[in-house]
């Protein structure tokens, strides 16, 4: 992904489906979170696990710091 725009809209189009994240943490930590997209907001967007609610930022997908696959 080249803009913001277009993270925006990756995510929007997956509204409601499961997805898995991973998260890249520091020292090399990889967290893996497994959820439905839940919620959009204009600087965020939520991620409905079994246990708790997650909140990334479209900078992120689009820095590479999380990478979002739909299931």
């Amino acid at each position: 992904m080249k803009t913001i725009f277009q993270a925006k809209e990756f995510i929007k189009s997956n509204y409601g489906k499961r997805v898995i994240i991973k998260v890249f943490g520091i020292r090399n930590k990889i967290e893996l979170v497994e959820g439905i997209i839940s919620e959009c907001y204009s600087h965020v967007f939520i991620v409905r696990t079994k246990f708790c609610n997650k909140s990334f930022t479209y900078t992120d997908v689009l820095v590479g710091n999380i990478r979002v696959n739909v299931k």
